[in-house]
């Protein structure tokens, strides 16, 4: 009998395990088939282990097998989602295509081929499908510690959501809470007085949050106050002109903040009021609007234009027209509103520019229809009608680009459970998961990692405790476990066991100081746990870790506080031991490390003695020995080191001085590793350090954001793509959030996923948005945001294509949050 040896291989239509055939003499046939409990079939070719495929999408399956005794072999299919299409199947093969659904439940789609023999003799294979979104949840989260409706709900840049006033049972309440989406638990924040609901929240530029007007327990108010989320503190600032409750408050472009309409109690107020924060907060008073509104939606578009729509007016009507603020020239105009005045209704603003307004009430009834409005080409378009009418609802622009609309109550004036999604692509709505309380007057807060968060709101007996978090399911973020040791400037590196080791880096003393770290610790994807392994030789950051083609891993370089350490060490992960793996001809740190096709590492550039080095050297894991090679035309540090498809290595940017603050470099370079030579290629449209290279299927490399010197703030948005071909350079968008110091990641789907980073703006210090970058378009779209906004993380893709973020420096500083995301 023969047999032959596995091979995988990935094509575009099926993923199979190629094998020699199996020939099987005679006597082996006659054998089994008197034994067939000991010969069960042989999978020959079958479908690899794990496999990406988007929702809809076909996956074309093919699986060889044979029978010991030479019979015609049986095959059945089973899944536990999306649908089998009809099999064409042979005495040996079958063949059939699998459609992946719109979603699955966790942990993934399990597809099972079972394969029986004429004597009840089977063998069978599983593996997974990944790359859907998974399905939406709902869920109940930690309850208020009161009961609120008529509150505001504000996500602050840590991540916390502030919960300010409202009413119960017609009281105003003055009690504030702090939502921590990590622990899904309520803190009590220090209490605003006066008691107010029918206020305006509004998060400023600076991360304060300044809360206007409301109604106390004696009328409208003109207090102002200024919620500071670090010191947890409240100060009162200079009053509204106007006293108002039911207004509308938005931050414009300018960081100004815009209050229009409301009720003084006695009057509809049709004057609109401006506050600027600076050194001596102030508010002046702006042009007046064209109706006085009362209840209205304030909604900031594109060009920086204020869209108000609906409300009431003092002849308790409802216009069906909306006003138009310009902050540019202080003027209003009017564009149509689809001719349905209405209040209680939602304004949401698009990925395309325009507004979508949601339902509402009249004098007579709930209203059912939507409508689009394009503000600057002052056109309006009906869109679908929703299958609840409802007004005092919530509606959440999800990272999709979908809008979700919760609760509210229907014409009867009863509350709602039910939940509807918009698609602006097809304009069409379509119903998801229901509330498990029905409520309306409740808050909707799009929490970072996509998820939404729904407060409070009144339900059939009165004010509401409870929260709910839904989860859309698409492309969202969850917690693992926490690293063992908190870390920053530590590397992650995905070993051939699919478990990835974490190594050194540093954390803070209970003094503040730095503390330098030789610990190494392994993340288990199956368990989703951390466990200790041994720790290196010698503590270092800002080093570098290869995985060797012989499974092992190299760490080179990086600094201990007092030095650079020139020691290299070796990891071997079977064994789980450390080993030497020579000195570095000279110590640097913030240098790049790249394995070539060789098998030899380059390790060029870095921090070392005397500031910026242009040397680089080769290791030669064959002999354990190092090398000089040629070295860079220019010194680097916090530059980026990518193997092309030819075999050579493209290093961009960097800085050109130590302290990696300025000479930011806009230059490029080829290594060749046949001749051992540097040479310059086309420079970057712009200087960058602290950006991110990744190597795209097309060949092409794409760098992202960074630090640079060019324009006016520190960290940039902008993205270009190298192409090896003609050594140019070519802008491929903006980012939609300036960011160094981020993680890169090339996804399954050949998408790029960008996380984290440092914006270098007050309110931008660490970034929760992620963003992804499609190859195929040259766009970039968001997606939910990291659970903890960190700078200086790691990003490792694992085998079942999710991406595994670890540590970094944030709001608490050093982190020792781990959060996987699924694409």
């Amino acid at each position: 009998m023969k047999t032959a040896g596995f091979m995988p291989l990935v094509t575009a239509g099926a993923l199979v395990l190629l094998a020699g055939c199996f020939d099987f003499d005679e006597d082996q046939k006659v054998w089994c088939k008197s034994h067939p409990e000991a010969c069960a079939p042989l999978i020959e070719e079958k479908p690899a282990k794990a496999v990406y495929v988007e929702k809809k999408k076909p996956l074309n399956l093919r699986v060889l097998a044979k029978d010991p005794a030479g019979d015609a072999l049986r095959f059945s299919w089973s899944s536990n989602v999306g649908t089998f299409g009809a099999p064409s199947d042979t005495g040996t093969t079958t063949d059939i295509t699998w459609t992946a659904p719109d979603c699955v439940p966790p942990p993934a789609a399990s597809l099972t081929l079972t394969v029986s023999s004429t004597r009840e003799a089977s063998a069978s294979a599983t593996f997974s499908a990944f790359g859907m979104p998974e399905c939406p949840t709902l869920t109940a989260t930690g309850p208020l510690a009161t009961a609120r409706t008529g509150h505001t709900a504000t996500l602050l840049y840590s991540s916390d959501v502030l919960v300010v006033g409202g009413e119960a049972a017609g009281t105003p309440l003055s009690r504030a809470e702090l939502y921590t989406p990590r622990s899904q638990a309520w803190a009590p924040a220090i209490e605003l007085l006066p008691a107010r609901t029918g206020h305006g929240a509004v998060r400023l530029d600076s991360g304060l949050v300044l809360v206007t007007g409301g109604r106390g327990s004696s009328g409208a108010l003109k207090n102002a106050d200024l919620f500071n989320p670090d010191e947890r503190t409240w100060t009162p600032v200079t009053s509204l002109t106007t006293g108002r409750h039911g207004h509308a408050a938005v931050l414009l472009h300018s960081g100004k903040v815009f209050v229009t309409g409301g009720t003084d109690g006695k009057d509809i107020v049709a004057t609109t009021e401006l506050f600027t924060q600076g050194a001596q907060p102030e508010w002046t008073v702006a042009s007046t609007a064209p109706v006085a509104r009362d209840h209205p939606v304030a909604t900031v578009v594109g060009s920086g234009k204020v869209l108000v729509s609906g409300g009431m007016t003092v002849d308790r009507s409802y216009p069906g027209n909306a006003d138009v603020y310009d902050p540019d020239t202080g003027t209003w105009t009017q564009v149509d509103a689809g001719g349905e005045g209405r209040i209680g209704h939602t304004a949401t603003l698009l990925p395309s520019g325009q507004v979508l307004v949601t339902g509402g009430a009249n004098a007579q009834r709930a209203l059912d229809s939507s409508v689009v409005i394009d503000v600057e080409n002052r056109r309006v378009a009906q869109s679908g009608r929703l299958a609840t009418a409802r007004s005092g609802h919530t509606a959440t622009l999800l990272p999709s680009g979908v809008v979700l609309v919760t609760g509210g109550r229907d014409t009867d004036k009863k509350a709602l459970a039910s939940a509807e999604v918009f698609d602006p692509e097809t304009g069409t709505w379509s119903p998801t998961l229901p509330l498990a309380k029905a409520r309306h007057g409740h808050s909707a807060v799009l929490l970072g990692a996509g998820k939404v968060l729904l407060v409070g709101g009144e339900g059939e007996g009165g004010a509401l405790v409870s929260a709910e978090l839904y989860d859309p399911g698409t492309k969202t973020w969850t917690s693992t476990d926490r690293l063992l040791t908190e870390r920053v400037d530590h590397t992650a590196t995905l070993l051939e066991s699919g478990q990835v080791l974490v190594l050194g880096g540093s954390n803070l003393s209970a003094s503040g100081s730095d503390v330098f770290l030789a610990a190494a610790e392994r993340y288990d994807p199956a368990t989703g746990k951390w466990t200790h392994t041994a720790s290196m030789q010698a503590a270092r950051k800002r080093h570098t870790a290869t995985l060797l083609p012989s499974g092992r891993v190299l760490v080179v370089g990086g600094h201990n506080g007092t030095r650079d350490v020139t020691e290299v060490e070796l990891f071997d992960p079977v064994a789980g031991t450390w080993s030497s793996g020579g000195k570095l001809l000279a110590g640097r740190f913030f240098h790049s490390a790249t394995l070539l096709k060789s098998g030899k590492v380059l390790v060029a550039g870095g921090d070392g003695e005397g500031g910026p080095l242009t040397s680089a050297e080769l290791y030669d894991p064959a002999s354990g020995t190092w090398e000089r090679t040629g070295p860079m035309g220019a010194g680097r540090v916090s530059h980026t080191a990518t193997l092309l498809p030819s075999g050579k290595v493209l290093v961009t940017g960097g800085y050109s001085v130590a302290s990696g603050t300025g000479l930011v470099l806009q230059s490029a370079e080829l290594y060749d590793p046949q001749t051992g030579t540097w040479a310059s290629t086309g420079s970057m449209a712009i200087t960058r350090g602290n950006h991110t290279a990744t190597l795209l299927p097309t060949g092409k490399v794409l760098v992202v954001a960074g630090h640079s010197t060019t324009g006016q703030v520190a960290s940039v948005r902008s993205a270009e793509l190298y192409d090896p071909a003609t050594g140019k350079w070519a802008a491929t968008g903006s980012l939609t959030e300036n960011r160094r110091g981020h993680s890169t990641t090339l996804l399954a789907s050949g998408k790029v996923l960008v996380t984290g980073g440092f914006g270098g703006f007050e309110d931008r210090f660490y970034l929760s948005p992620s963003e992804v970058f499609d190859p195929a378009t040259e766009r970039w779209s968001l997606t939910s945001g990291l659970l903890t906004p960190r700078q200086l993380a790691t990003a490792t893709l694992l085998p079942l294509g999710k991406v595994l973020v670890t540590g970094g420096r944030g709001y608490e500083n050093v982190q020792g949050e781990a959060e996987l995301y699924m694409p």
